[in-house]
C-alpha cells in the first residue's frame, strides 16, 4: 500500500495541499523562510521569488520564461541599454534610433520563438501580434509623418496642431491598433488564458512603438551618420524611445488586454477579483490615458524631467499588468483536484500535478503550453472547469 502523503492546511486558499514548500492550489509559500520570502507569503505566480509589486521588467512581460533564461533575457536587455549609450555617446545618433526601436521588439520575438508558446497556431499568432503591430505601427508613423512638421520625432515645438494630433488622436488611435490584433484571437478556445491575451497586447504594443518610431524618423535616419546634437539630452531621449516607452505600452495595452481576457474567458468568480483595474470599461480607458499621457510628456517636457516621467509611469504600467496576469494565473486553482505526481518543466523535480509547483512555486500556467501539463490525462474531476465564455 502507498504511503498517504502528508498535508498541510494552507493559510492562504485555507485547502488541504500537500506538506511541500509551496501550495499547490494558490503557490503560497509554506515553509518559514524569512530570508527567502519576507512575511512568509508568495510573490508573483510567475516568478515566486518576486513580489507582484516589484516592477521587473522580463519576468512581467517575458513570464512564461523559465527562471533560468530570465538572467540571460535580462543581461541582453541590459547589453541593448549599454549599446544604446554607447552609440549615442559616439554620436551615432541614427544608429542609436535604430537601435531603440527594435530593442524590445527583438526580444519579444526572441522570446516568442525561445519558448515556442503557440506551437499549433504560429502564423495566427505572430500575424495578429507581431505582424499587425508592426504594420498598424508604420501606418501610424507615416500618418504622424503626415500631419506634423518634425520629421526625426526629436525636437520639439508644441502648437495647437501638434497637441491635436501628436499628443491625443493619433495616441488614441494608435491604442485601437493595438489592441485590434489581440482582439481577434480572442474568439479561439485555445487561447483562453489571461496570460494569452496580455502576451498578445504586450507583443503588439512593442513593435507597434518600434516601426512607428522608424518610420517616423525616417527622413532624420537620412541625414547621415553624424547629425549634429548635444550629447546628453540625446542620451535622454534615446532611452526614453528604446526603453521606456516600450516598456510602458507593452504594459498599459497589455494589461488592458489581460483584463479583456480575464472578463471575457475566466471562470466567472474570477472577473472581480481587480475590481476596476481587471474591467475592460476601465482598463481600456486607463491604458488610453496611460498612452495620451505618456505622448503629452513627450511633446511639453524634456531631458531629465520627460525621461524620469515616463520611466514612473512605465514601472506602474509593470505592476498594473502583474496584477492581473497573478490573478490569471491563479484561475481555476479551486476546483480542480490534486492530481498525480508529475516533473516541472522549470525545476524538474515532482510535483502533484495542479496549479503550482510544489517545490519551486512557479505557475504551471506561465510556462510555454508546450510544457504544461496534460489536464486532459488527469482524473475525470480534474478537468478543466467551464470558463462561462461564450
Amino acid at each position: 500500500m502507498s504511503e498517504v502523503p502528508q498535508t498541510i492546511h494552507c493559510p492562504s486558499c485555507e485547502h488541504e495541499v500537500p506538506a511541500l514548500s509551496y501550495c499547490v492550489r494558490c503557490g503560497e509559500y509554506l515553509e518559514d523562510d524569512i530570508a527567502r520570502h519576507p512575511g512568509g507569503h508568495r510573490g508573483f505566480g510567475a516568478a515566486p521569488n518576486e513580489s507582484r509589486f516589484t516592477p521587473s521588467i522580463v519576468s512581467t512581460i517575458f513570464p512564461q520564461l523559465p527562471r533560468a533564461e530570465m538572467d540571460t533575457f535580462r543581461s541582453a536587455l541590459g547589453l541593448g541599454v549599454a549599446v544604446l549609450v554607447v552609440l549615442t555617446l559616439v554620436k551615432l545618433f541614427p544608429l542609436a534610433i535604430v537601435t531603440a526601436a527594435v530593442l524590445v521588439p527583438l526580444l519579444v520575438i526572441l522570446y516568442l520563438w525561445d519558448v515556442d508558446l503557440y506551437e499549433d497556431e504560429p502564423l495566427h499568432v505572430l500575424a495578429l501580434t507581431i505582424a499587425w503591430g508592426a504594420l498598424a505601427g508604420v501606418g501610424i508613423g507615416l500618418l504622424t509623418k503626415h500631419v506634423s512638421d518634425v520629421s526625426s520625432g526629436l525636437a520639439f515645438r508644441t502648437t495647437n496642431h501638434e497637441l491635436f494630433w501628436r499628443g491625443i488622436l493619433i495616441p488614441l488611435l494608435s491604442v485601437v491598433l493595438m489592441l485590434a490584433g489581440p482582439l481577434v484571437l480572442l474568439p479561439y478556445r485555445k487561447f483562453n488564458d489571461v496570460l494569452d491575451g496580455a502576451t498578445f497586447g504586450g507583443a503588439c504594443a512593442v513593435t507597434f512603438v518600434g516601426a512607428e518610431l522608424l518610420t517616423h524618423s525616417a527622413d532624420f535616419l537620412g541625414l547621415g551618420f553624424r547629425p549634429v546634437g548635444a550629447v546628453v539630452p540625446w542620451v535622454l531621449r534615446v532611452l526614453a524611445l528604446g526603453v521606456a516607452v516600450p516598456v510602458l505600452a507593452a504594459g498599459a495595452i497589455g494589461a488592458a488586454a489581460g483584463a479583456i481576457w480575464l472578463h471575457y474567458r475566466a471562470p466567472v468568480r474570477d472577473r472581480n477579483a481587480l475590481g476596476p483595474l481587471g474591467h475592460p470599461l476601465f482598463a481600456i480607458p486607463l491604458a488610453a490615458g496611460v498612452v495620451v499621457g505618456a505622448a503629452l510628456i513627450q511633446l511639453y517636457l524634456h531631458t531629465w524631467w520627460q525621461l524620469g516621467l515616463l520611466v514612473l509611469i512605465a514601472l506602474l504600467t509593470l505592476v498594473w499588468l502583474r496584477l492581473v496576469l497573478h490573478v490569471g494565473l491563479l484561475q481555476e486553482a479551486s476546483e480542480i483536484e490534486i492530481g498525480p505526481p508529475i516533473t516541472c518543466p522549470n525545476c524538474g523535480r515532482a510535483t502533484p500535478r495542479h496549479t503550482f509547483c510544489g517545490s519551486c512555486g512557479v505557475s504551471l500556467q506561465a510556462l510555454p503550453k508546450s510544457t504544461r501539463p496534460d489536464r486532459s490525462q488527469a482524473p475525470p474531476q480534474a478537468q478543466k472547469p467551464s470558463t462561462g465564455a461564450a
